[in-house]
């Protein structure tokens, strides 16, 4: 199978610019919708998720580390 990294690594950083956004709202005491809060950081859990099971075969510097999941959050 074979992966993008350069679309992956494009839609990491657009989820997380939109997070960065959010959390700017909050700390400066902005109004924000929680579940668009949750979803945004669903989406950069899912991010991690998937890129810890990216990986090469017999290269011991990038081995499979889908053991490293973390669930989503529930809103």
């Amino acid at each position: 199978m074979k992966f993008s990294m350069n679309g992956f690594r494009r839609q990491l950083h657009t989820d997380t610019k939109e997070l960065k956004s959010i959390c700017s709202d909050v700390i400066n005491d902005e109004l924000y919708d929680k579940d668009e809060l949750v979803d945004l950081v669903n989406k950069v859990i899912t991010h991690s998720n998937v890129i810890n099971c990216v990986f090469v075969k017999d290269d011991p510097d990038f081995v499979d580390m889908g053991d490293l999941e973390l669930e989503h959050l529930e809103n």
